[in-house]
């Protein structure tokens, strides 16, 4: 699947007026948790590799650069009830079709409350996440038509007074890795 998705930072104060503007159509707790070496080998080569936990199941996820910032290919592989510790490269490489992964163990956890909210062409995901004690904000909009959601973009940002809609901001796995990195200093 390719994943298309604009994303912006945003403030708490934003993050509660934009909640209070939509009916949701859906809100849930999942957990990230993410999987590298200790040199963040797969990181530095953009590729993000977690387990996914949404309603008890864990979902084995792979993000892969697909060109575009703001477009990835993402690969999912149900792994049931039961989080590992570790993978092998093996059992990467065979989800990603590639030949070049390393094993790799997890490095940690990010939990993302989330609400969506979706449109034709394009969904909201209203993002507040928990990492090492730190807690950010982020509007994310996932879109099949880029026209659609640049038009939700530009609304949102005009409801709630914010200029910098253009803004590409860094994703979970990169704002997960700072924090990381700050804990293992």
């Amino acid at each position: 699947m390719i994943e298309n998705e604009f994303k912006l930072m945003l403030t708490e104060e934003q993050y509660e007026k934009i909640h209070s503007i939509f009916q949701w159509d859906k809100e849930h707790e999942q957990t990230n948790y993410y999987f590298d070496t200790p040199q963040l080998t797969l990181v530095n080569s953009h590729v993000t590799c977690r387990v996914r936990k949404i309603d008890g199941e864990f979902l084995l996820q792979m993000k892969l650069p697909n060109g575009a910032d703001y477009s990835r290919i993402e690969l999912e592989e149900r792994l049931g009830v039961q989080l590992p510790e570790a993978m092998t490269g093996d059992c990467l490489n065979a989800l990603s079709g590639r030949g070049d992964m390393p094993d790799v163990s997890l490095i940690g956890e990010l939990t993302t409350f989330r609400s969506v909210k979706k449109f034709d062409g394009a969904e909201i995901d209203l993002d507040k996440s928990s990492y090492f004690g730190k807690t950010d904000y982020e509007l994310e909009i996932e879109f099949t038509d880029e026209a659609m959601a640049r038009i939700l973009l530009a609304d949102i940002a005009q409801k709630i007074g914010i200029t910098r809609a253009g803004d590409v901001c860094l994703g979970k796995v990169h704002r997960f890795v700072a924090e990381y990195k700050k804990q293992m200093t």
